[in-house]
């Protein structure tokens, strides 16, 4: 494969790899299902890349520049960046899916996370080493050619075939029902409180005082709101069973129950103009839905029939089912109409 366009290939590999990852924390489970698929079938693409061809040009080039030339540029240095840590979130992606590694070996925290990190941050290691190379590798073999496009033809066979044996080795390393498409894994089921506790990036757990706890209403209402947790529990509760399905890789099912928030802000009279509602933590985490999506949204303060414990959002926490775990704002004080 001529080297540009290997390098273009991976790049795009990469940011599509990338994109489809991103796309698919933020989208609602039902919505992202598809790119789920892709995202496990472009990874086997890019592991395909790197050991038939990028390797190649690899060990070529560093034999070039050190043991004949005895030179080198700085775009080595990015390329090396990029490589390891294309190589190594790779790596991590695969040992996921083929549950060769969970969300509790490293001490908690998440090897799911640290494979997204690595995605993103590779970004512009890779897309500045391809630049810098890219004059250099004018000189390579054409682009456009029959061997080239029989070669791309095989890598999308390859890729697809890679992804469905895949698919197969995980269901069998993992039981059925505990896996869900997302890739997450079963932590917790109807146990209440005992469920993981992970907080959105850098967030830690608030102190409040559930007596001084306020819940803030404003935007296009009949008037600005202070609810104090006994307003809010007053009001009629809703039980709902649904699954909390965390970035972090882990999922858990249980009854939430808690207040709708759509009837908490017809209550205030929200205007008919309102387009968008914002839901804010006391620590400053923020989530903004439509409100076509405010149906299924809940306040919630009880978990299994146990009061939500600090860790996981006391005194209030949003519930969002079919969403991902970090729009399940915890701790909740503000509710802004938009």
């Amino acid at each position: 494969m001529p080297r540009r366009l290997t390098n273009d290939l991976l790049l795009v590999l990469v940011l599509a790899l990338v994109l489809s990852g991103l796309f698919g924390w933020a989208l609602p489970v039902a919505l992202a299902q598809p790119l789920y698929d892709l995202h496990r079938a472009l990874g086997v693409a890019v592991l395909i890349v790197l050991l038939a061809w990028k390797q190649a040009i690899i060990r070529a080039s560093l034999g070039r520049r050190f043991f004949r030339a005895k030179r080198w540029d700085r775009s080595v240095i990015w390329g090396a960046i990029g490589a390891l840590g294309l190589t190594a979130g790779v790596i991590i992606g695969v040992a996921w899916t083929l549950n060769l590694i969970s969300f509790e070996t490293l001490w908690g925290y998440s090897p799911l996370n640290i494979h997204v990190f690595l995605g993103v941050g590779l970004l512009p290691f890779v897309g500045w080493h391809v630049w810098r190379r890219r004059k250099a590798n004018r000189a390579s073999a054409p682009i456009v050619s029959r061997r080239a496009a029989l070669r791309l033809a095989g890598l999308a066979v390859a890729s697809t075939v890679g992804w469905q044996v895949m698919q197969t080795v995980a269901n069998l390393a993992i039981a059925q029902g505990q896996r869900r498409l997302s890739g997450s894994k079963q932590a917790a089921v109807l146990s209440g409180n005992n469920y993981p506790a992970e907080i959105w990036l850098f967030d830690s757990v608030p102190l409040i005082d559930p007596t001084t706890w306020r819940l803030h209403l404003s935007g296009p209402l009949a008037q600005p709101v202070a609810l104090s947790l006994d307003d809010l529990q007053r009001r009629a509760t809703r039980s709902v069973q649904e699954v909390l399905d965390c970035t972090g890789g882990w999922w858990t099912e249980q009854v939430w129950t808690g207040v709708p928030l759509l009837a908490v802000l017809q209550q205030y009279h929200m205007l008919d103009s309102a387009e968008q509602v914002a839901v804010q933590s006391t620590t400053g985490h923020r989530i903004v839905f439509s409100v076509n999506d405010l149906d299924d949204l809940l306040l919630v303060t009880h978990v299994g029939g146990e009061p939500l414990s600090v860790v996981h959002g006391a005194p209030v926490r949003l519930v969002a089912p079919g969403r991902r775990g970090y729009q399940w704002v915890k701790w909740v004080d503000r509710v802004e109409v938009m």
